[in-house]
């Protein structure tokens, strides 16, 4: 029985050092890969007309928070971007134009909302004056938490800067439907480093219940990315931009579509808000 235990544990250090070897050597290829530049050359702050009908009404104002994804990497035009298409989704649904600002930035994690991001978006939009953006928000979008998969933050870490974050946003939009975008699936990404990302979708596994529970605690809508967009994009090869990594023009249409059906359809903070139900 010894023998046998030995043999094993023999085994298991083997498998163990081969694939920590393998992780190192995969490590260095990430830190030699290039990347998208973490600014995409423009900002997000337009007003988007529905596509299909004359708008009426004033325009909706619609606030977006997170990280690369929001700011727009991986495409070249503001119109190809994530918080674009939520608002194009939304000006069609609602047959109103829809403002939208994203506060976002490339490497953005949870910490950072509640430390920069909503503070930013509390005050005026321009140098000169006038009234802060998200207290008249009809819509927040806030999509977070891969760069905290990638980085590890700690669970708890996460969910108390989450908490923060959507009190934060309830408190200061009491009006405005918000979703909370969970974090994406990695596979399929950057296929040169398999092992890391794999890895990186482990521990995503820790994060996103604390995400959804955090959504439903705070009574905001949550957009599962990371189940209903690999249904949405199976067969297709274009969902990637050139850095294999995050997504492209057609990978964010198609996350914009389970984010915008998540905010339209979710939970409300107060009886009456201004985004009504598509099918309503």
């Amino acid at each position: 029985m010894g023998r046998w235990l030995t043999r094993i544990a023999t085994i298991a250090g083997t498998a163990a050092g081969a694939f920590a070897g393998i992780v190192a050597v995969q490590l260095l290829r990430l830190r030699r890969m290039e990347f998208l530049p973490g600014h995409p050359g423009f900002y997000i702050n337009h007003v988007v007309t529905p596509g299909r009908s004359t708008p009426g009404g004033r325009s909706l104002r619609l606030v977006v928070l997170g990280d690369s994804t929001t700011a727009g990497v991986g495409v070249e035009r503001p119109e190809d971007a994530l918080p674009y298409a939520v608002a194009r989704r939304l000006a069609d649904t609602q047959g109103r134009p829809v403002h939208v600002v994203s506060y976002g930035w490339a490497g953005a994690r949870i910490a950072d909302l509640p430390r920069s991001q909503l503070s930013r978006a509390l005050e005026p939009l321009r140098a000169s004056g006038g009234e802060p953006f998200l207290p008249g928000a009809d819509a927040v979008a806030i999509v977070i938490g891969s760069n905290d998969a990638t980085h590890n933050t700690p669970p708890g870490r996460f969910r108390t800067d989450l908490r923060s974050t959507l009190e934060t946003v309830r408190t200061a939009a009491p009006g405005a439907r918000v979703v909370l975008a969970g974090i994406p699936r990695f596979r399929g990404a950057l296929r040169a480093i398999e092992p890391l990302i794999f890895l990186a979708d482990q521990y995503a596994r820790l994060l996103r219940p604390i995400g959804r529970a955090e959504a439903e605690r705070a009574g905001v809508a949550y957009a599962d990315l990371a189940s209903e967009v690999p249904q949405r994009i199976r067969g297709r090869t274009d969902v990637l931009s050139s850095d294999q990594f995050h997504p492209s023009a057609a990978g964010y249409a198609a996350w914009a579509d389970v984010i915008a059906e998540a905010l339209v359809a979710g939970p409300i903070g107060t009886q009456d808000g201004p985004v009504e139900n598509a099918g309503a």
